[in-house]
């Protein structure tokens, strides 16, 4: 049994009658604290086929808070007349579901009319009759987005993105776009923001009314946990049903809100939470971090003063530098890491993390291909995007002729639209490249080259379902493999496994996978340079930035140490960081 704080225990025992905002620090143990109140409910629940709303933003948070209720209630895990889903699942569910076929005209299939919905990468044939800035668009592509007044665009290539996005159009194009949703929803499918302006569209149109009436009635009640991850157009749904009677506990910290690409923004749930009258119950004390590393990680967004654990080391946050690449501080990370089963990298982007991964920034054909090979073979977490980064390098740059993507997208030639289709090719070609002996790094350079020269016409079995395959693998046999230079009678496993960086057990992540999570050591990696929220002076810049509030995000997660690595800083950066609560690691 836990034994609750008085604000936890306070909480736990407050009325669903009112509207309350549960702010909660990090590590102040919101999960359990929200289990044991869920539980607390259903054990008095009176008012039966009502029932009370649980949501979260992904199925991965969702599944935890509901093993925890079925824990906290001792091993029963029937919830009805509850519901414990994420919050599109409920919107899609409980709003759209009933009455889709009306606002769209789907037909339905075999007496369902659930819409399917489905992201922007997806291959789909419901597209725009006209083309902008040359593009034919999905209708999967493109939403409707009201603080802008305009459609915004998703493409993989950032520069027809932004492209698009800049257009101006007309109203012809305009209606021509309106008519592609209207018919990829007719169609039975939708997207995600799609979904939520079908809802608004309901709790909005007076014919619904008496529908909406019974849905008040079934949830009287909702919980939203991570509060601070609610877009713009779901606190528009969510105020219709408080404006009906609806009660609302928020549970969050709104200085974790790292979504502001969704229309995520603190000061847009603040207003909610001020709209509706929520009372605040904060939770301030944190059971997860040493002191240090709770009054370093509050600096960085002002955050009012936080009680740690009184357990932990005085000295837990390091700042470690590198010279020129992340990958140098490797060595400091194992040192500290020494004896902790859960230590994580953390960066803003798979750029960043990728110069973990593969460290070299010149690596030569042969080295990048047989680095590739060593990565697809291995078990170790990350090893099979580090192998297909690794072979979509090679490609571009020996053997693509045309406009690629870009890191994050392994490479992908534009012309490609489905990801998993080049995904599945850089796969198929490096299990065919395995089967003829060149997952063999025992060999010398020489005759591994010589095994690469004799196995390349065999990719003629990998099956090539784009125009765009056979001229890669037609250019790639062209090509001439020599031995790395002076490398010729040097095993090919000294030199690639250099190349594969993550050892066993290590996980690289993004500040966003990381989201919610408790880590024993957590090192937070500045990119080189300063853009898109990645380098650590724009982490302390500006207390109220979005940049902000990822370092904080990171750097709440650990238990026992925090570390920066940061390209080497001048004296006076140094002192700054010092001045946050770091000391220099040199070990």
């Amino acid at each position: 049994m836990i034994n609750f704080s008085k604000k936890q225990q306070d909480y736990i025992d407050s009325s669903l009658e009112k509207n309350i905002y549960l702010r909660a620090c990090p590590g102040a143990g919101k999960t359990e604290v929200i289990a044991a109140k869920v539980s607390h409910e259903m054990t008095k629940w009176t008012r039966f086929p009502a029932g009370l709303a649980v949501l979260s933003f992904s199925r991965s948070a969702t599944a935890e808070l509901s093993d925890r209720i079925t824990k906290v209630r001792r091993g029963n895990s029937n919830i009805f007349p509850h519901f414990v889903g994420t919050v599109d699942s409920f919107i899609l569910k409980h709003i759209v579901t009933p009455l889709a076929h009306v606002v769209t005209g789907y037909a339905g299939r075999d007496g369902d009319y659930t819409l399917r919905v489905i992201g922007p990468e997806a291959l789909n044939f419901h597209r725009a009759r006209y083309p902008i800035s040359h593009q034919t668009i999905s209708a999967n592509r493109y939403d409707w987005d009201a603080a802008a007044g305009q459609y915004l665009f998703w493409h993989p290539s950032d520069a027809l993105r932004r492209k698009l996005n800049s257009a101006v159009l007309e109203g012809w194009q305009i209606r021509d776009l309106e008519s592609a949703k209207q018919r990829f929803n007719a169609a039975g499918f939708a997207t995600y923001k799609d979904v939520e302006r079908l809802a608004i569209a309901i709790l909005t149109e007076p014919k619904f009314a008496a529908r909406i009436a019974l849905l008040v009635e079934r949830f009287p009640s909702i919980i939203v946990d991570e509060c601070q991850d609610l877009s713009a157009e779901q606190i528009t749904i969510f105020a219709h049903l408080a404006d009906l009677g609806v009660r609302f506990h928020l549970v969050g910290d709104l200085d974790q809100a790292i979504y502001g690409f969704r229309n995520c923004f603190p000061e847009t749930v603040k207003d909610f939470i001020a709209r509706i009258g929520c009372d605040a119950m904060p939770l301030a004390e944190n059971y997860r971090s040493g002191q240090s590393i709770v009054d370093l990680h509050g600096k960085l967004i002002n955050a009012d003063k936080a009680e740690g654990r009184l357990d932990c080391a005085p000295i837990t946050c390091y700042l470690v530098e590198y010279a020129n690449c992340p990958s140098e501080v490797l060595g400091q990370f194992n040192a500290l890491a020494a004896g902790h089963d859960d230590a994580v990298i953390v960066a803003r982007g798979h750029s960043t993390l990728a110069r973990l991964r593969a460290p070299d920034p010149e690596p030569g054909p042969v080295q990048l291909i047989a680095a590739a090979i060593v990565a697809f073979n291995s078990s170790a977490p990350g090893a099979l995007y580090s192998a297909l980064s690794l072979f979509a390098r090679y490609l571009t740059a020996n053997c693509i002729d045309c406009d690629t993507l870009g890191e994050d997208f392994f490479f992908r030639p534009a012309e490609i639209e489905s990801a998993e289709t080049w995904h599945r090719f850089l796969a198929d070609c490096l299990s065919e490249l395995s089967k003829h002996g060149l997952d063999d790094q025992e060999i010398s350079w020489k005759l591994w080259c010589k095994k690469l020269k004799d196995a390349l016409p065999r990719l003629a079995a990998v099956v090539c379902n784009e125009a765009a395959f056979q001229p890669i693998l037609d250019t790639m046999q062209t090509k001439r493999h020599p031995a790395p230079a002076n490398q010729g009678q040097e095993k090919v496993g000294d030199v690639a496994q250099q190349r594969n960086q993550a050892k066993e057990g290590l996980r690289l992540a993004t500040i966003h996978e990381v989201k919610g999570e408790t880590h024993d050591l957590t090192m937070l990696v500045s990119s080189i340079k300063q853009g898109e929220a990645s380098h650590w002076k724009e982490w302390i810049a500006d207390p109220q930035s979005e940049a902000a509030r990822f370092a904080y995000v990171a750097s709440s997660r650990p238990r026992h140490i925090l570390i920066w690595a940061v390209k080497a800083v001048s004296a006076p950066d140094r002192e700054k960081l010092f001045a946050l609560g770091f000391q220099s690691y040199t070990g």
